[in-house]
């Protein structure tokens, strides 16, 4: 059984333990893309702390969907037990913290089917010719970035959109910007779906590297208060921040930044040594690294603000 053959399997299996997810929006080839909600709520009468959590964007990167898959079922017990825990602990600010965990397991469907299975999916034999002409030729796609449409989606963001280091405005299988910003369903859906739930903070998983990314710009304030949040991530996962707001541009991390002045952070997960796109074998290890993230940030929160 192929990856995403997995996938599919596992939204079934999701919902056969209570977990549905939501479609927010559909992918150019009307792929269903999906978005968990978990939701802690202790006092009504207080907002919810807000977190989105976003894998996929780039084909080859599927690991990261499956780590979000962990992710979610993870955080679905924890809630429980937490919320078990309050009479126990009437004291722990963490406990009696209000929250919404928002999990958008796949930006990417139709590149990440392409990634998996290869061209033979595709029915339109047009759209056959133009992504081999985008993969210069290869039928082999297991190191493609992009959407169907040959876009790199983390660079299509309206966000100084066209500005980043490695940006190319031609149809390729990695950081094609699109003929303008948020040209792309997919993007598109995002930006409604981030719109809609409001998130206090996102996180953007990609890989590999080990590396965490958090500016973008920012004023120093916030610089300020974005790299404290950094911190806890790097203190949890052993990854490396990395300073690099000159280089990307019109990603979903610099969008959320630029558009709603929040935390927004990217951590690339998997050691560099491995190579493109990483197996599923390395998925528990990337796990234990990451599974402590969400929770760490909000206990930061709970006693920082």
């Amino acid at each position: 059984m192929n990856e995403y053959n997995l996938y599919l399997q596992k939204i079934e299996e999701l919902k056969r333990i209570g977990l549905e997810p939501e479609v927010y929006g559909y992918t150019s080839l009307g792929a269903p893309m999906y978005v968990y909600k978990l939701s802690k709520r202790v006092d009504y009468t207080k907002k919810p702390i807000k977190v989105l959590v976003q894998a996929g964007i780039h084909a080859r990167e599927y690991i990261t969907t499956f780590l979000l898959f962990s992710l979610i079922e993870y955080y679905a017990v924890r809630i429980y037990r937490e919320l078990s825990m309050l009479n126990k602990e009437r004291k722990n600010a963490y406990l009696k913290l209000n929250y919404e965990l928002y999990f958008a397991v796949n930006t990417n469907v139709d590149g990440f089917r392409l990634c998996t299975e290869g061209i033979n999916f595709v029915k339109d034999l047009q759209l056959k010719e133009r992504l081999l002409l985008i993969n210069q030729g290869n039928m082999d796609f297991s190191l493609y970035k992009a959407n169907i449409n040959g876009v790199d989606l983390n660079v299509n963001f309206d966000a100084r959109w066209g500005t980043g280091k490695s940006n190319i405005k031609f149809k390729h299988h990695e950081n094609f910007i699109g003929d303008r910003p948020n040209s792309e369903i997919e993007t598109r859906n995002l930006i409604a779906l981030t719109n809609n739930i409001k998130p206090d903070i996102t996180i953007s998983y990609h890989s590999k590297g080990e590396e965490i990314y958090y500016d973008f710009f920012q004023d120093e304030e916030d610089k300020k208060r974005d790299r404290e949040i950094a911190k806890v991530i790097e203190k949890t996962t052993k990854y490396k921040i990395v300073d690099l707001s000159t280089y990307s541009a019109g990603g979903f991390k610099d969008y959320c930044i630029e558009k709603y002045k929040i935390p927004s952070f990217t951590l690339e997960v998997g050691k560099d040594i491995y190579s493109h796109p990483l197996g599923l074998d390395k998925l528990p290890y990337i796990f234990r690294q990451n599974k402590y993230v969400i929770a760490n940030i909000l206990k930061f929160l709970s006693t920082n603000n």
